[in-house]
């Protein structure tokens, strides 16, 4: 360990000594947690090109999961239109 993390570690002690230790590993999970949220809104934890690939890939996959329900629910529809139809049509009633 360097120095400056030395001194930083003897400048936390007398905090884990006042106000308990629960207190300090709370202060230094939320730190830790923050910058985990910095490395992922920088783009640090996942390269900009692997994310772009995946969304690439997300956009190709919907799109053929488009087309695939489109054809699936062609028949439905076409029977719904024809429901629709014989309902307009005067039965003479």
């Amino acid at each position: 360990m360097n120095a400056e993390r030395i001194a930083d570690i003897e400048k936390l002690l007398p905090l884990a000594e006042k106000y308990g230790l629960a207190v300090l590993l709370v202060f230094i999970l939320l730190m830790v947690v923050m910058i985990q949220w910095r490395a992922v809104m920088k783009g640090d934890l996942v390269p900009r090109e692997l994310l772009d690939r995946v969304e690439e890939d997300r956009d190709r996959l919907q799109a053929i999961l488009d087309k695939e329900r489109t054809e699936f629910m062609q028949p439905t529809l076409d029977v719904l239109k024809k429901l629709k139809n014989d309902h307009t049509v005067d039965r003479g009633s």
